[in-house]
């Protein structure tokens, strides 16, 4: 197994992805969001990158079980049901539905990546589960960090180093995986920079993103994206829906 890390999409524009899982990587707030709302029991989120198309698809579905829901810039669209915070996705409105979902990076990243292999969602909040299933996957892994509008994310490269150190250190007797590019290194050495669990609210709440979430009132998802192992809900990428993936 070959494990490598890309801390932006575009990194893997001319890269044959075909034989490979991918790991989608946005903390703040995509992948949080997708997790939670799978985790409290929504059928199925179906990620849009453009905000016309997630309205089509919502009209085509035409369902009192579809909600449509979604961010541009940190902000709920206008006449979008949710936005884009995790906490919008816990409760009894969430059981049994639909969530068409558009956001800034996060769905622009599972666009980038539609021809992988097999395409999870990874982040603090489910990543032992995600950590589990790549060890079980027998193929080569790529780890991508959605970023932040073409910039490099802090809280995306550390939960990746997070991914490529319990990767490294939890394989259960088997052959260590192989990672090989510079990337996965940064990734790591951020990591061990910021490892604690107090540390990661900070990586959080100092990073470029999580500054303006915060200053747009959003501070409460900081802390909520900063737990760990809250979830072991595994949502994969499967004919453009995400579900929850069975287990190995």
């Amino acid at each position: 197994m070959n494990v490598e890390i890309a801390l932006l999409p575009d990194e893997i524009l001319d890269k044959d992805i075909s034989n490979h899982l991918v790991v989608i990587i946005d903390i703040l707030r995509a992948s949080s969001t997708i997790v939670t709302a799978l985790s409290e029991g929504a059928n199925s989120v179906i990620p849009v990158y453009s905000i016309e198309k997630a309205i089509k698809v919502s009209e085509d579905l035409c369902s009192e079980q579809v909600l449509l829901c979604g961010e541009r810039n940190g902000l709920k669209l206008p006449g979008f049901y949710l936005g884009n915070s995790p906490l919008e996705y816990i409760g009894k409105h969430i059981k049994s539905k639909i969530i068409i979902l558009s956001t800034t990076n996060g769905t622009k990243a599972l666009q980038l990546t539609r021809k992988a292999a097999k395409i999870i969602i990874g982040c603090f909040l489910n990543i032992g589960a995600v950590v589990s299933y790549c060890q079980n996957y027998n193929k080569d892994i790529l780890m991508v960090c959605a970023g932040d509008r073409g910039n490099i994310s802090l809280e995306d490269t550390v939960c990746a180093g997070m991914m490529k150190y319990l990767i490294e250190n939890r394989n259960n007797g088997k052959t260590p995986p192989l990672f090989f590019n510079d990337d996965g290194q940064i990734a790591y050495f951020l990591y061990r920079k910021f490892k604690d669990d107090d540390d990661l609210i900070k990586v959080l709440e100092t990073s470029v993103w999580g500054k303006k979430l915060k200053e747009k009132g959003f501070a409460k998802d900081l802390v909520f994206c900063a737990q760990k192992n809250l979830y072991k809900t595994i949502p994969v990428l499967e004919n453009d829906c995400l579900v929850v993936a069975d287990k190995f």
